[in-house]
């Protein structure tokens, strides 16, 4: 009889299906269980007497290693073939034998599998759900891990992989087909790449590669799970590349394709829904799309680039700064009008007035940028209020044309007007000389500049701001945003809707322009009238395409029960950041913070921003740390090289309770958030509110808290975090605590031990608690109304 005690899970990472509708709903990752475990005699004994009876040996885990990871899809309309390349690594000095299982999600239609060990072609079992969970039960009451009941409700292909040299690799390659579903005219794709609990060091490497071809015009290509690079070749046709060095997996990978959501329309548009539970509201991912814009005129744009050359931008900032320049003049196309503005002490314009980026223009103005030298004040005021003026000498008869000032700075107002509000209240005034939509997009240079100006610059004009520390290159950073806007396909865009549908709280709150290989991606909520059977809802969107405006329309329904479990924690990320730069910009209020606080420990959105807000709230309610969400956290620290001294490298393992030091830290974070306007604390809590502004991807707020400790001496990792199944769930010591259990302070546990009859009873109730019971042995958590305790027999 098989023995699965040593539980050895090496991840196999697979490309799945597209499944319709229910995403979660994938072929998950592979793994490998071995047949016995290691093991791993005590040293010997001193050879003189008395000779004690030798020690039983000792039995450890140890993994294999996935090294390498290779996926290729080709999709051609709704037949998808998936091949999939791994090489497996034995590190021990023992051979090893196990079992290679593939976990299958029910419903899933997969019309072939083959499988290659080594070369060799193997045939694999198919087990249904019901004898595959048997497997998966046995497997977890003796190796005391529920990881894999995250897979209760699946079958398996299952076969032998024997054997597994000490220090030789394995290779296996998989191939199978399936018929993919559709959603209307979008395809969800779903990849289970989660595997975070199964590793114990990263995969070295992994690439995946989707190339897709249609019938129909492609439109959005979307991924809200990782940051991937589309190649369009035409209309109908992408290739879809993720790449990754040295990589836990702790996030699925998804992607969404959308075909022409409506014949002849210039602009694709999709509506996405999240509401498992049928009520009358839920929440909205819209997608808007150009599609490759073949064959098609982008707007011709008015642009003022105005630079900052005072004194503190000598040498290296400058000539990075004038770099950029020369950069954004070459990409200018020939209807585009631009002029460029120098200020310091004074300001001085090449053109006085908008020119037409032609040859010789183009030609003068690099020889203006190339003359430029530092030195001086900062007259940011009169700069912005020229930049302005100069606009609007055209008058407003061309008013539909996109019009951009690319703002760039590296210190505060010393000349004229210095003071935040004033400056603010002048730019609003003077903005309504100009009838159109003006863009003012800052990029601060360094911390010792005034983040709140520069950000509520950009907020009152609908824009952004992009900080660029002392350590990064400003030509690089300038020049691939200015790739981005320099092509604008949709500009002044607004949406009306009418039907039984209300959408609200929606991020971006301000719509941006929508450019050249971009989309747009919309996140919000929806509420539906409760007496009313038709649910359906229609759009008017508006803008300005090729200098004419124009006005599409289109219609979706949306469904009783939806399940895109992605738009929740992406809208929750997102207005999370908008409420921190509401604090940050305008003070803190207890409306704010409450707010900050629900959404941040509902989601799992872990910052030192929004830590500090949940200990508080929770310590203020009178929570036992034992149920608080950030109790005794996990957490290790490391001095930061960039702003180490001796003092400091000293200090570091002087450190007796690393929560109280983290505490501190988010406390004194939060107080520069809310606080402070320049320095690096303010630039960190800039660069962090924006990142979780920009949700476009679930990792977005682990971005943030990386964002958020520049400049500080020791940095600390960020709590673990994992919402699974709509439930998300903190580590507070060796426990799991659900986000729900701080709200039942009083309530008596009902305490489980793991492995017991109680426990696999409550592990069978359906396959959400099974989910939500293989994140770990000891945890917290709240089923049906009740407190649930689940603890290890060693506890």
């Amino acid at each position: 009889m098989k023995n699965y005690s040593n539980l050895l899970i090496a991840l196999v990472i697979c490309f799945t299906s597209w499944i319709t509708v229910v995403p979660e709903k994938a072929l998950a990752h592979g793994f490998i269980i071995t047949d016995e475990p290691f093991i791993f005699p005590h040293p010997p004994h001193p050879p003189h007497p008395p000779f004690p009876r030798p020690p039983r040996p000792i039995h450890r885990f140890l993994p294999l290693e996935l090294r390498k990871n290779n996926v290729s899809v080709k999709i051609k309309n709704q037949i998808a073939h998936t091949t999939l390349e791994q090489t497996f690594y034995n590190p021990s000095r023992q051979r090893v034998e196990g079992t290679y299982m593939f976990p299958i999600p029910k419903g899933a239609k997969i019309e072939k599998f083959e499988m290659e060990v080594n070369g060799k072609m193997t045939e694999a079992e198919l087990l249904d759900a019901k004898k595959a969970k048997q497997i998966y039960e046995k497997i977890v009451r003796e190796s005391r891990d529920p990881a894999l009941m995250e897979y209760s409700d699946h079958g398996m292909f299952k076969i032998r992989i024997f054997p597994i040299e000490p220090g030789k690799e394995k290779n296996i390659k998989i191939k199978y087909t399936e018929i993919l579903k559709k959603d209307g005219r979008i395809t969800s794709y779903r990849y289970a790449m989660r595997a975070e609990k199964f590793l114990s060091v990263p995969v070295k490497s992994v690439s995946v590669q989707v190339t897709v071809e249609s019938d129909k015009e492609l439109k959005s290509i979307y991924s809200p799970s990782h940051q991937i690079d589309v190649n369009r070749k035409g209309k109908k046709r992408a290739v879809i590349g993720y790449e990754e060095e040295n990589l836990i997996p702790d996030t699925n990978f998804e992607l969404f394709l959308a075909t022409d959501s409506q014949k002849g329309s210039p602009i694709g548009f999709d509506f996405l829904t999240h509401n498992e539970n049928e009520s009358d509201q839920g929440y909205y991912a819209m997608l808007l799309s150009p599609g490759s814009w073949e064959n098609k005129k982008v707007i011709p744009k008015d642009i003022i680039f105005a630079i900052d050359t005072s004194g503190s931008m000598r040498i290296k900032k400058l000539d990075q700064a004038k770099a950029a320049l020369e950069f954004c003049i070459d990409q200018l196309n020939p209807e585009d009008r631009f002029d460029i503005i120098r200020y310091s002490t004074e300001t001085e314009t090449l053109f006085n007035k908008l020119r037409t980026a032609k040859e010789q223009q183009t030609k003068e103005a690099k020889e203006f940028v190339k003359d430029l030298k530092a030195g001086g004040g900062t007259a940011i005021e009169e700069a912005l209020i020229l930049a302005i003026e100069t606009i609007s000498k055209q008058g407003n008869e061309e008013s539909i044309r996109p019009t951009q000032i690319i703002f760039i700075t590296d210190g505060r107002p010393t000349i004229g007007e210095t003071r935040t509000d004033k400056i603010i209240d002048r730019l609003v005034k003077k903005r309504q000389e100009i009838k159109g939509n003006m863009r003012i997009f800052s990029f601060g240079i360094g911390t010792d500049i005034n983040t709140k100006l520069l950000d509520l610059i950009s907020q009152k004009t609908k824009a952004s701001t992009e900080y660029v520390l002392p350590e990064e290159n400003i030509e690089h950073k300038i020049s691939r945003f200015y790739e981005k806007v320099s092509q604008p396909v949709m500009a002044n865009i607004s949406i009306q809707t009418e039907g039984n549908v209300r959408l609200n709280e929606q991020h971006p709150n301000n719509l941006p322009d929508l450019f050249k290989g971009d989309q747009l991606v919309i996140f919000g909520r929806y509420k539906t009238k409760k007496k009313e059977n038709d649910r359906s809802i229609r759009f008017e969107l508006d803008g300005n395409i090729a200098g004419e405006k124009v006005k599409l329309k289109f219609e979706t329904k949306i469904g009783k029960k939806s399940k895109h479990s992605f738009i929740p924690k992406l809208w929750a990320t997102r207005r999370v950041g908008y409420l921190l730069e509401e604090i940050r910009l305008h003070g803190e209020n207890k409306e704010l913070k409450e707010e900050v606080v629900a959404l941040s420990r509902k989601w799992g959105i872990v910052t030192p921003y929004t830590s500090y807000l949940i200990i508080e709230d929770e310590e203020s309610r009178g929570i036992p740390v034992a149920r608080q969400s950030m109790g005794n956290r996990i957490s290790s620290s490391k001095l930061n090289s960039d702003s180490a001294n001796p003092t400091n490298s000293q200090a570091l393992p002087s450190i007796k309770n690393q929560n109280w030091f983290q505490r501190d830290f988010e406390k004194e974070s939060f107080r520069g958030l809310a606080k402070s306007d320049s320095g690096s604390g303010a630039v960190a809590a800039a660069r962090a509110s924006e990142q979780l502004k920009q949700a476009n991807q679930s990792k977005a707020f682990k971005t943030a808290y990386k964002e958020s400790q520049y400049g500080n001496q020791i940095s600390f990792e960020q709590q673990a975090t994992r919402t699974i199944a709509g439930k998300t769930f903190f580590q507070n010591e060796e426990a799991w605590i659900d986000s729900l259990v701080p709200e039942q302070k009083d309530r008596t546990a009902k305490r489980l031990k793991f492995g017991s009859k109680e426990y696999f009873k409550l592990l069978n109730q359906d396959a959400n608690t099974a989910k939500w019971l293989s994140v770990a042995v000891n945890m917290q958590i709240v089923i049906d109304g009740i407190l649930y305790e689940i603890f290890s027999p060693e506890s």
